[in-house]
């Protein structure tokens, strides 16, 4: 058995804990009438800890060396990562944002921060975080893992919408829609949150 370098070590401290992070961070955000009976939660809980910590933790640990120019470009991701989801986080909090795949909708849209130009920042910086694994340990498994996080929270956003359009906010979601893109802001030439006529 080898044994990876501090650098290495560090790297996937971090890589892997962020997937943590996200389980710990996001049960004191988001709402939930019972936690323990949410789909979402459960999937959540499995993609993160098996998808995301332990594949990076087992390849890291014991098959993959992490080269430094990968290495670089993943500490890059996995911050932009982490300030992604910690900017839209602190902009929900106290907003009643429901857990993915749940039936809950929120009092009102949120415009502001980062949801101001995308819907689903949150699924945005999971995705990155993968990617993050991606990169720093071009794998197939890390490449499977990250195939499977596209799907699931591009799966879990187009869920969650259709959950607001049959609610009192569908309206006001449908113009929402039309300004900000689903994971990347939408190119405009109207100001930030205002409508193109």
């Amino acid at each position: 058995m080898r044994i990876p370098a501090v650098p290495q070590l560090v790297l996937l401290f971090f890589l892997g804990g962020v997937f943590i992070h996200f389980l710990r961070a996001g049960a004191l955000v988001f709402y939930s009438r019972d936690m323990s009976d949410e789909k979402g939660a459960l999937i959540a809980e499995i993609a993160f800890l098996l998808g995301g910590t332990g594949t990076v933790w087992w390849l890291g640990l014991f098959y993959v060396q992490i080269h430094l120019a990968n290495g670089i470009a993943a500490a890059v991701l996995l911050t932009a990562s982490l300030a992604l989801y910690e900017w839209a986080r602190h902009t929900i909090r106290g907003r009643r944002f429901g857990v993915a795949l749940g039936d809950h909708v929120p009092e009102e849209l949120c415009e502001s921060g980062p949801y101001r130009r995308i819907r689903h920042p949150i699924y945005l910086a999971y995705q990155v975080a993968y990617l993050a694994a991606f990169v720093a340990m071009p794998h197939w498994i890390t490449l499977g893992t990250l195939a499977a996080s596209v799907a699931l929270f591009t799966f879990a956003a187009r869920s969650d919408e259709a959950t607001i359009g049959n609610s009192a906010l569908a309206a006001n979601y449908t113009e929402y829609r039309q300004r900000a893109g689903m994971f990347w802001p939408k190119i405009s030439s109207a100001a930030p949150g205002k409508s193109t006529p």
